[in-house]
C-alpha cells in the first residue's frame, strides 16, 4: 500500500497578554489545522534540555509564563499523528500572530508488515493480537517503582460554550507503582501547591449543587455506569483511568480492562501513525452491538508496534439512538472527537496519553468529562426596568448575565408609551446582565408635557432574549452541561517516594478542603495553564 499523500499543516497561533499580578508579558498559544482549523488537542510541549514542559488543553491551547519570552530557550511540540516541531521562543514576534507550519507524520501498513512463521507469508497483526498484547505487557510497560507528577489540574463545568466554577492549581500525585492499589495503598497520595477558583470565569452554585450532589450521570436502569461516587474531584479523575487500574473495576463499557476490553468491544483494522519515531497502532472500536443498552460506546487506542505499549486511550459513551425505537443498527452517528462536545447524547468521555521516559511509561495527561442535565430554577427575567429622560434611552437589568447575540435583534425587544409602540433604534450590552435601548424620536406623537412622563407610562415586550448558559427569558428549563477534571503533567520524577512531611489529600473530601503546601515548590517552576475564556472563542 503506497503512502498517503496528505499534507496538512498545523498553526501555532501566539499572542500576548499582560499578567497583571506578575507584570511581566504572557505568550498565550494555540495549536491548529491548517486545513480544517480544528485544534489538535494535547499537544506536547516540552522545553528543550530540560526535564520541564506542559501539554496543550483540549482546544489546543497552552501558556508560556512571561520570564521564558525573551530567553534562548526552544520548545519541542510533539502530538502523535505530526512531526515533531522544533521552535525558538525568541522567533515569536508578541506584536502579532505567529504561524508555524507542521506536517504530519504517517505511514503506509506496508511499514508494519510480519513475517509468520507458520505459512512463510506476508501478513498485518490482527487488531485483537495487538491488544491481547498490549493488556498483557501493561505490569512490563509501566513503572512499578514508587514516581511522581508535578503538574497543572483543574475542574469546571462548560455549560453553552461557557467555562463555570473553574478551579486550577498545581499537584504533586505520588504514586507508589502499578503493582499497587491506586485508591487504597497508603502510599499513593496527592500534596496541592496552590489551587484556587479563577473568577475571571463565570461562578453559578446552582452548577455546583448539581456536582456535588446525587450523581446525575447514572441511567436509571444502570446500564453505563462510572467506577464510584467520591466528592474529591481528583480521586474521580484517577479512578475512570482503566490503564492504572487494569486489573480494577473501571466503568461501561470497559470495566476490567483485562477482563473486559475485548470481550464487549468490536474492533477495526489497524492503522499507522507516528509518535516522533515511535511507530504506533490507530485502532478505532465500538461496543458491541449485542450489548444491550440505552448507551453505547467508541474510542481509539495507539499502541506501540515495538513493545505494545498504550500510548493514548480515548474513550466516550453516548446514547443510544436506536434503544428505544428497537431498531437495528449501531447507532454510532457521529465522529469521534476528544474536544469539548455540544452534542447532549454525550454521557461521559475520557482521555489518557502516557510517554515514554526512562524506558517506561509515565502519564502525560488525563481528562475526563461527564454530562449533567438539572432543571433550570432560577428562571431569566427582568428585575429593572428603567427610563433615563437626560439619556432619552431606557435601561433593563436582569437577573442573570445576558447572551450579547441574542439581543442583537431589534425585533426581540418591543418598547411602548402607553399603547404607542416606540422605534427601537440600538440595543447595547453596557454591563453583563444590562442593557441600554436607544429609540428614534421617542416623544413624538406623545402629548402629555414631558416632566409629566413617568417610567410607569413606558412598558416592554421581550422575546428570544437568552443569558449565557442558554436559557431563555421567562422560560423554565434543563440545562445541560459537562462537567470537566483534567490533569496535565509538566514534570514526572521516576524515582521518587511520598514525602511524609507533605500536608496530603483527604481522598474522600473536596480538594477545596485540602491544606496547601505552598513553600515546598518553586511555583515559577511549574504554572497555571487557564484556558481562554470562552470556548467557542478557540474554535475561531
Amino acid at each position: 500500500m503506497s503512502k498517503k499523500a496528505i499534507f496538512l499543516s498545523v498553526i501555532l497561533l501566539c499572542y500576548t497578554s499582560v499578567v497583571m499580578s506578575q507584570g511581566a508579558v504572557e505568550l498565550i498559544c494555540r495549536v491548529l489545522d491548517n486545513n480544517e482549523k480544528f485544534p489538535v488537542s494535547y499537544a506536547t510541549v516540552q522545553f528543550e534540555g530540560e526535564s520541564t514542559g506542559l501539554v496543550a488543553n483540549d482546544e489546543g491551547s497552552f501558556r508560556l509564563p512571561g520570564h521564558y519570552v525573551k530567553t534562548e530557550k526552544r520548545i519541542i511540540i510533539s502530538s502523535i499523528g505530526y512531526e515533531t516541531l522544533v521552535l525558538s521562543i525568541n522567533t515569536l514576534d508578541s506584536k502579532r500572530i505567529n504561524i508555524i507550519n507542521l506536517k504530519p507524520k504517517i505511514e503506509s501498513l506496508d511499514a508494519v508488515i510480519v513475517t509468520s512463521k507458520k505459512s512463510n507469508r506476508n501478513t498485518t497483526e490482527s487488531s485483537l493480537d495487538i491488544i491481547r498484547k498490549a493488556i498483557s505487557s501493561i505490569p512490563s510497560n509501566y513503572p512499578n517503582q514508587p514516581h511522581s507528577y508535578i503538574g497543572y489540574y483543574r475542574d469546571y463545568q462548560v455549560v453553552n460554550d461557557n467555562y463555570y466554577n473553574l478551579n486550577e492549581g498545581i499537584i504533586e500525585n505520588f504514586d507508589a507503582g502499578f503493582n499497587t492499589n491506586k485508591f487504597m495503598y497508603k502510599d499513593n497520595q496527592t500534596a496541592i501547591y496552590s489551587y484556587k477558583l479563577n473568577t475571571d470565569f463565570y461562578q453559578d452554585t446552582l452548577l455546583l449543587n448539581s456536582i456535588y450532589g446525587e450523581s446525575k450521570i447514572l441511567d436509571s436502569d444502570n446500564n453505563a455506569r462510572l467506577g464510584v461516587k467520591s466528592r474529591n474531584e481528583l480521586e474521580i479523575l484517577n479512578i475512570h483511568n482503566p490503564i492504572r487500574n487494569y486489573d480494577r473495576s473501571s466503568f461501561s463499557f470497559v470495566y476490567v480492562l483485562k477482563d473486559n476490553f475485548i470481550v464487549n468491544h468490536r474492533f477495526e483494522s489497524p492503522k499507522v501513525v507516528f509518535m516522533g519515531d515511535e511507530l504506533l497502532y490507530e485502532i478505532g472500536f465500538y461496543s458491541k452491538d449485542d450489548i444491550p443498552s440505552k448507551f453505547k460506546a467508541k474510542g481509539k487506542i495507539y499502541i506501540s508496534k515495538s513493545n505494545y505499549a498504550i500510548y493514548r486511550l480515548n474513550y466516550d459513551v453516548f446514547e443510544n439512538s436506536d434503544y428505544n425505537s428497537g431498531r437495528s443498527g449501531n447507532g454510532y452517528g457521529f465522529g469521534f472527537s476528544s474536544n469539548k462536545t455540544k452534542d447532549s447524547r454525550t454521557l461521559f468521555k475520557i482521555n489518557i496519553e502516557y510517554k515514554v521516559v526512562e524506558g517506561k511509561m509515565y502519564l502525560s495527561y488525563m481528562t475526563f468529562n461527564n454530562r449533567f442535565i438539572i432543571k433550570e430554577p432560577n428562571p431569566l427575567r427582568v428585575d429593572d426596568f428603567e427610563f433615563d429622560r437626560e439619556e432619552e434611552a431606557f435601561y433593563i437589568t436582569f437577573n442573570k448575565s445576558i447572551d450579547k447575540a441574542s439581543i442583537q435583534s431589534k425585533s426581540r425587544i418591543k418598547l411602548f408609551f402607553k399603547d404607542k409602540k416606540l422605534m427601537v433604534k440600538n440595543i447595547k450590552l453596557i454591563k453583563k446582565n444590562v442593557i441600554k435601548i436607544n429609540v428614534l424620536d421617542w416623544s413624538a406623537g406623545i402629548t402629555s408635557r414631558n416632566e409629566d412622563i413617568v417610567a410607569e407610562d413606558f412598558s416592554y415586550k421581550l422575546k428570544k432574549i437568552r443569558d449565557v448558559s442558554g436559557v431563555t427569558i421567562y422560560r423554565e428549563s434543563k440545562l445541560i452541561g459537562f462537567q470537566f477534571r483534567e490533569f496535565f503533567t509538566q514534570e514526572i520524577f521516576t524515582d521518587k517516594s511520598l514525602n511524609l512531611d507533605l500536608k496530603l489529600v483527604n481522598k474522600s473530601m473536596p480538594l477545596s478542603t485540602s491544606l496547601l503546601n505552598s513553600k515546598t515548590v518553586d511555583l515559577n517552576t511549574y504554572w497555571v495553564n487557564s484556558p481562554l475564556k470562552q470556548t467557542s472563542e478557540t474554535n475561531r
